[in-house]
């Protein structure tokens, strides 16, 4: 599978894993919109290696942002809830790093840099 449909099914996996706890999933940083008790989830560009002789294989990294300014006393146990589910229902999680995400004019939210391990897509 190339690189685009990977992340095509990535979208749809996050979304069917996460279900009501995701205000939205995107590739665009603009339409990242989380709400109150909600989680919203970026896709990072991946990064790409190419084995020898092998097919591409990109590195997905996530950032799950939660609330809003005005809810972030509840919004890391929001993301430790989606990141909860998302190994629960066997994502291939290999690492989750807390971190801040600026929303433009708003200020910043909190957030978890999340690395996937190669995801199985045969």
């Amino acid at each position: 599978m190339n690189i685009q449909g990977q992340r095509a099914t990535l979208v749809d996996t996050l979304a069917d894993m996460l279900d009501g706890l995701v205000s939205s999933i995107s590739i665009d940083a603009q339409l990242v919109r989380p709400a109150a008790g909600k989680v919203a989830v970026f896709i990072e560009p991946p990064t790409v290696e190419w084995p020898s002789w092998g097919p591409p294989e990109p590195v997905w990294t996530l950032d799950v942002i939660a609330g809003t300014p005005a809810t972030q006393p509840s919004a890391v146990d929001d993301i430790l809830t989606a990141l909860d589910r998302l190994a629960e229902r066997g994502l291939n999680l290999r690492k989750a790093t807390p971190a801040t995400w600026n929303l433009a004019g708003a200020g910043t939210l909190a957030a978890y840099q999340v690395v996937l391990n190669a995801l199985e897509t045969e």
